[in-house]
């Protein structure tokens, strides 16, 4: 082959040159498609191992990352894999020639340091482990950097340099750069080419867990801070940019909490991951100290956003947040416009991170810089501020209203005339009426809410709403328009409240709008459904099913998300209407319902529970087409996202709350909910489903005595499931869980006319004693107080039973010693 090491320097290179440019076209080369990449990623792993000295060699390591960079542009992510740990120590280690301190090998952690938290899965490549050589780069001597290399020479004087030799200084310090600056480029690429989690093992390699010592080898942030090339800075922090994006569920595991003064015999991966965050943290605020070039400064901006945005802050030590935003107001005022835009980004980034932090509230309160310079941007001057300055001045207090509301509120006025004013220009519209979306939502219940709407309604929210031409605009206005509450839509004028009602129904059947405007007014119309004027109000019912099943039966699935969402609340107000339609408006609703629940699962989990809701009210029906639907809800119960599960068991509630006779009418139907009902709270791993479904079998006004078996042996089985170990989430859920399962004990026991019929479900101590302090807890609500007092009072009726059932003594003795107190 042209480029092995034994052919001739000059045919290598002309053959280097020739394979970048084939490579940089999407060529079939066969079987081996990929060939070239495996060539090349082992040429320049030679290349780094045995120190290129001269500047020619230099220009040959060149070709090859040019040739590397055109590859990677068209290579799947699968041809990649294997190739990995042999390219990434290349370019690790040209990335950082030109910079003092010794190259290092690329040493990935093995997967399985890497915390199951992650939920991540073993790459289908060959396992990964830092005993492998090819991937270890053994450097007993390292030369210094090509960069370094002239000017570390000694010389008398400056004077005694001649031009020839002060040329080749200046060509050797200019290769040094762009082969940095290749391999940057080729970093970019690959991470941007790989999903996160075939590179996070790798990230020990390029970022930093402490500060910098005397002789610990140059890492990106190194590049970012130390190259004395911009570009090589502005690329390294390209590299970051690239790990950073898509990385948020692999950082969720990040904690600097831990100490290494704590003692303890190891240090966490957790706590790693904390230290690299810290460490990436401090760099990238040292370089928005220093950096004066402002596109290094735009980029490093942009990069803290992206950090931001990934980074779990509610498990680190405080003061990250208030720190990035106190160094982000020193580029506040920086003369260049693409620096000033960067930085609203990164505070837009930081107000948006989820749960707020409650540090960022006290700042925003006490350091109010950032709200003034943003409505400053947007107060109507002449000349008007550059529109990009604008358009993230709307961003960034639009997520401060979001999850800041109480520390702007007392500028809400200001905001609002700000957002309306801006919704005149086209450039700001859809950012205006983010802004104005986020305002309105905050203040729904206020006394000001109704002169809002009224303005908003009589100008420019109903003009955008009725031009088409613009599609995401459209759509934003109907985001906002769903934003209008209950009490404010009382306050407004009959032919406003017409209007707001009209105008969503429209749209919703308009031919010519876009579908995510007609998604939209759907939305707006499931939000009506709740008003408690509009539950009252038949043309509307009538107008808004009308709406919504010709939407379900849309091609566009987010319309039929929306829609089968608003079919969810038309049928939750059919249940609470005080008078009854048409058979037909009901056996419409049932039709669109069932045809839903074979479409994905996200338009199912609202669909059951409209069919739920219908099986409620509809009159009665053949038992054959009940037992059918109550087959689909069973599937639903049964498999299926945590969602449709859940959505499926609080539809059981509402067929057996408000149809006592459901289990005569349809005995068939009832056993089969019921049976799927009690497995599924005595083996779902969600505790969210198990309180559903433990809803649902306390919503049956009676059992037989096989079904009265199967309910209490399944509910106790749940309580103490409910009392294990589980994930934290889960954990978090078992308290609700508890309650519900003790709610359904007693309701079992309220409604057996039987208690010698109770069978014998062995409760350990501690199952007991968690029952106990279950009850207790129950005791103070008012409405379980009187579940308590009923359950009481027939246990005690029942004392023979009761005496002979060791669970039913211990609940009865802990009844009475509650309501005695």
């Amino acid at each position: 082959m042209a480029v092995e090491p034994s052919v001739q320097q000059d045919v290598r290179r002309a053959a280097l040159h020739c394979l970048t440019g084939l490579c940089g076209r999407k060529c079939e080369f066969g079987s081996e498609q990929y060939w070239p990449l495996d060539l090349l990623s082992t040429q320049l792993l030679a290349a780094a191992k045995n120190h290129p000295d001269s500047a020619y060699v230099a220009k040959l390591v060149l070709s090859q990352l040019r040739a590397i960079h055109s590859i990677l542009r068209t290579t799947s992510e699968t041809s990649l894999l294997p190739l990995l740990p042999d390219l990434l120590a290349g370019l690790r280690f040209f990335m950082a020639t030109g910079l003092p301190g010794q190259p290092s090998a690329v040493t990935p952690l093995p997967y399985a340091s890497i915390p199951s938290s992650t939920k991540m899965k073993k790459s289908k490549s060959p396992a990964v482990s830092v005993a492998e050589p090819n991937l270890l780069l053994q450097h007993s001597q390292v030369p210094r950097p090509l960069a370094m290399r002239s000017s570390s020479a000694p010389t008398s004087s400056d004077s005694d340099m001649s031009d020839n030799e002060g040329h080749d200084a200046t060509i050797t310090k200019s290769l040094a750069a762009k082969l940095r600056l290749q391999s940057l480029l080729c970093l970019t690429s690959l991470f941007s080419a790989l999903s996160p989690r075939n590179t996070f093992c790798y990230w020990q390699s390029f970022l930093p867990d402490g500060p910098r010592l005397p002789n610990s080898p140059p890492s990106l942030l190194s590049c970012v801070l130390r190259d004395t090339n911009h570009k090589c800075r502005s690329a390294a922090l390209a590299v970051l940019c690239a790990m950073l994006d898509r990385s948020k569920p692999l950082l969720a595991a990040a904690d600097d909490r831990l100490h290494h003064s704590l003692g303890l015999a190891f240090t966490p991966f957790s706590s790693h991951l904390g230290a690299m965050l810290r460490e990436v943290h401090h760099r990238l605020l040292l370089s928005l100290g220093t950096e004066t070039q402002p596109t290094v400064l735009t980029r490093a901006a942009r990069s803290l956003a992206l950090l931001a945005a990934n980074t779990p802050y509610q498990q680190l030590s405080s003061g990250y947040a208030t720190r990035m935003l106190s160094a982000l107001q020193c580029l506040s005022q920086h003369k260049d416009i693409d620096v000033r835009v960067a930085c609203l980004t990164s505070c837009g980034a930081i107000l948006s991170i989820s749960p707020s932090l409650p540090e960022v509230e006290a700042w925003l309160s006490g350091s109010p810089w950032l709200l003034l310079w943003c409505t400053a941007l947007l107060q109507p001057t002449s000349p008007s501020p550059p529109n990009p300055l604008c358009t993230q001045a709307l961003q960034v207090l639009a997520a401060a209203a979001r999850f800041y509301f109480h520390s702007i509120e007392g500028n809400w006025v200001t905001l609002v005339e700000l957002s309306i004013y801006h919704l005149t220009t086209p450039q700001q519209q859809q950012h205006s009426l983010k802004l104005l979306e986020e305002l309105t939502r905050a203040s729904s219940d206020w006394a000001e809410a109704g002169q809002l709407w009224t303005r908003l309604l009589e100008g420019p929210l109903t003009a955008i709403l009725q031009d088409h031409r613009s599609s995401p605009q459209c759509a934003q206005a109907c985001a906002v328009l769903a934003t209008l509450s209950s009490p404010a839509m009382s306050q407004l004028k009959s032919s406003l409240q017409a209007l707001a009602i009209t105008l969503p129904l429209g749209l919703s059947r308009d031919a010519t709008a876009a579908p995510s405007v007609s998604s939209g007014a759907v939305r707006v119309l499931g939000v009506y459904c709740t008003f408690p004027s509009l539950r009252q109000d038949q043309a509307f019912l009538q107008d808004s099913q009308l709406a919504v099943l010709h939407a379900l039966a849309s091609s566009n699935q987010q319309m039929r998300v929306q829609a089968s969402w608003a079919l969810a609340n038309l049928s939750d107000a059919l249940t609470v209407s005080n008078f009854k339609l048409s058979s037909s408006f009901y056996h419409e609703i049932l039709s669109g319902a069932s045809k839903a629940l074979n479409d994905k699962d996200m338009v199912k989990c609202n669909a059951v529970r409209a069919l739920g809701n219908i099986l409620r009210v509809i009159p009665e029906q053949p038992e054959d087409k009940v037992l059918s639907l109550s087959s689909h809800i069973s599937s639903c119960i049964s498999m299926g996202t945590v969602k449709l599960r859940w959505n499926a068991c609080y539809a059981c509630h509402s067929i057996f709350s408000s149809t006592p006779t459901f289990s005569a009418q349809y005995p068939a139907a009832a056993n089969l909910l019921l049976e799927t009902l009690c497995e599924t709270v005595s083996t779902c791993p969600n505790f969210k489903v198990c309180t559903n479904a433990s809803l649902a079998l306390t919503s049956l006004p009676s059992y037989t005595a096989t079904q009265m078996k199967k309910v209490w042996s399944a509910t106790l089985t749940s309580f103490e499931h409910s009392l294990q170990h589980h994930d934290f989430p889960e954990f978090k859920q078992a308290a609700n869980l508890q309650v519900q399962l003790c709610r359904c004990v007693c309701h079992v026991l309220c409604v057996e006319s039987d208690l010698g019929e109770v069978p014998c479900h062995p409760l350990t101590d501690s199952g007991l004693r968690a029952l106990a302090a279950c009850l207790h807890s129950m005791h103070t609500s008012t409405e379980d107080r009187t579940v308590l007092e009923s359950t009481s009072r027939k246990l005690e009726s029942f004392a023979a039973a009761v005496q002979s059932h060791t669970a039913l003594t211990h609940i009865y003795s802990v009844l009475r010693t509650l309501l005695l107190t």
